[in-house]
C-alpha cells in the first residue's frame, strides 16, 4: 500500500511550491507567489489556472499533461520571498504624524451617544427651566440627546459634585448658577473646587429675582415692606433653594442694607420653597422670575421689587431695590460646565453650539418668553464673571456674618 502523504499547514497533503522550470529551491506553502492571486495562464489544454499551484496534487477536473512537474505542463512564473524593510527614524516620524493628523478627525465625530446634563436642583426653579430649553436646543444642534438629570440638595452642591466627579469624556455636564463661585466660602467641604474641578463653558442667561411676598404679608410697596420688616425682626421667614445660592444671599444683603432681620429656611430647591411660600410656612421669597411668574399674574403672590441693579426690563413697573437701599445689586445668572479634563476639542464643539444657538432669534425670544434675559458669554469670559463675581460677594459674606457650614 502507498504511503499517505502527510498534510501540511495549507491543507494540502504534502504540498509545496515548485518556482519556475528550472527552480534550484522548493519554496514552503506560506510565501507568495510572485504574480497576484487571481492571474491565470493558459494550460496546455486551452483551460485557465493559477500561475502557481502546489505540486503532488491534482487539481480537479485537469488534465494529466495539466499537472505541475509533468511533461507538457506550462512553465511557472518564479516566487520571490517578500521581503519587510524596518522603519527608519524618518518613516517612525511620518507615521506618529500620520496618527496626529487622525487624532482630530476622531474628535470631530463627537457626540455620538446621548449627553447628562446634570441641573443641581429639584425640577420647577430657573436652574430647571433654563436647564430643559438648553437642552433640548442644543442637543437639536449636536445631533444627539440632552438629558435633564436633576440631582437637588445641600444648596447644588451634591449635583455639583456628582458632576465634578464624572468622567471627563464630554458625555456629562452641568447648568447650575452663578453662586458656585463662592461654594467654599458657604461650606467647608462642597465636594468639588468649582475652579480646579470644572471648565466653565458658555454662560447663557440671567434672570432677575424677585422679591415676593405671599398674600399674608400686608405690605403693597418696596417702602411698606421695608418698614413691616424693620418692625418685626425675626418674625418674618424667607424660603430658598438652599444655603449659600444667589436667593440666599440676596436675602442676606437685603437684611444688611435694610436693618432688617428675615429668617432663612432653606429648602432642596426653588420648587419646594415656592410651595413654602404658598403653605405660609415662609412670608418672603427672593426668588428667580421664572419660578414666580405665573402665579404672579394669578395673584397668588405679590412682587414688590427686583433685585438687580437697576429695573429689569420684563418688569418695568417694579422698582429696583437699589431705588430705596443704594449699593444693593444681586443677580442671578448661570453657568454651563464640564468636568476639568474634559479634552479642549470637545469644550470647543459645546462652546461652539453654545454660541450658535445663541445666535438663534428665535431661541432668545423664547428665553426672554420664559422670564430670561439673553446674556452669552464665552469660556475665556465667563471665568472672569466668575472671579468677578466671587470678589464682589466676598466681602458681603464677611460683613453679613455668613460663615462656611
Amino acid at each position: 500500500m502507498a504511503r499517505r502523504p502527510r498534510a501540511s499547514r495549507s491543507g494540502w497533503p504534502g504540498a509545496r511550491w515548485r518556482c519556475g522550470t528550472a527552480a534550484t529551491r522548493w519554496a514552503p506553502t506560506t510565501m507568495r507567489c510572485c504574480s497576484p492571486p487571481a492571474s491565470r495562464q493558459m494550460t496546455s489544454t486551452g483551460s485557465k489556472r493559477p500561475a502557481c499551484w502546489p505540486t503532488g496534487r491534482v487539481r480537479p477536473g485537469a488534465a494529466e499533461q495539466d499537472q505541475p512537474g509533468k511533461p507538457g505542463s506550462p512553465e511557472e512564473p518564479t516566487l520571490r520571498p517578500v521581503t519587510y524593510t524596518p522603519l527608519g527614524r524618518r518613516g517612525l516620524l511620518a507615521l506618529a504624524t500620520g496618527l496626529a493628523i487622525a487624532a482630530p478627525a476622531r474628535a470631530e465625530t463627537y457626540p455620538t451617544r446621548p449627553i447628562r446634563l446634570i441641573v443641581p436642583y429639584t425640577p420647577g426653579g430657573g436652574t430647571d427651566n433654563l436647564g430643559r430649553l438648553v437642552a433640548r436646543t442644543l442637543g437639536e444642534r449636536l445631533g444627539q440627546p440632552v438629558v435633564i438629570e436633576n440631582r437637588g440638595g445641600a444648596g447644588g452642591n451634591i449635583g455639583q459634585a456628582a458632576a465634578a466627579q464624572a468622567p471627563a469624556d464630554g458625555y456629562t455636564t452641568l447648568i447650575t448658577g452663578n453662586g458656585i463661585a463662592i461654594s467654599d466660602l458657604l461650606f467647608r467641604n462642597p465636594g468639588y473646587d468649582w475652579k480646579k474641578d470644572f471648565v466653565h463653558i458658555a454662560r447663557f442667561a440671567s434672570t432677575p429675582m424677585l422679591l415676593v411676598v405671599n398674600n399674608d404679608v400686608p405690605a403693597r410697596s418696596l417702602a411698606e415692606f421695608i418698614a413691616y420688616a424693620r418692625a418685626n425682626r425675626g418674625k418674618l421667614n424667607h424660603g430658598t433653594p438652599g444655603a449659600g445660592t444667589s436667593q440666599h444671599l440676596a436675602a442676606a444683603l437685603f437684611d444688611d442694607l435694610a436693618g432688617t432681620q428675615i429668617i432663612h429656611v432653606p429648602y432642596r430647591g426653588t420648587g419646594p420653597s415656592v410651595t413654602g411660600l404658598l403653605t405660609g410656612e415662609v412670608e418672603v421669597m427672593f426668588a428667580s422670575a421664572s419660578a414666580v411668574e405665573t402665579l404672579i399674574r394669578e395673584g397668588k403672590v405679590r412682587a414688590l421689587a427686583t433685585t438687580a441693579a437697576t429695573r429689569a426690563r420684563a418688569w418695568p413697573e417694579l422698582p429696583a431695590i437699589g431705588e430705596a437701599l443704594p449699593g444693593y445689586a444681586a443677580e442671578l445668572w448661570y453657568t454651563f460646565a464640564a468636568p476639568v479634563r474634559t479634552p479642549p476639542a470637545i469644550v470647543s464643539t459645546l462652546e461652539a453650539a453654545a454660541k450658535d444657538i445663541m445666535a438663534n432669534e428665535a431661541f432668545c425670544n423664547l428665553l426672554m418668553e420664559r422670564g430670561f434675559d439673553p446674556a452669552y458669554l464665552g469660556h475665556a469670559a465667563l471665568d472672569a464673571a466668575l472671579d468677578a463675581d466671587r470678589r464682589r460677594w466676598e466681602p458681603v459674606l464677611q460683613r453679613t456674618g455668613i460663615t462656611p457650614e
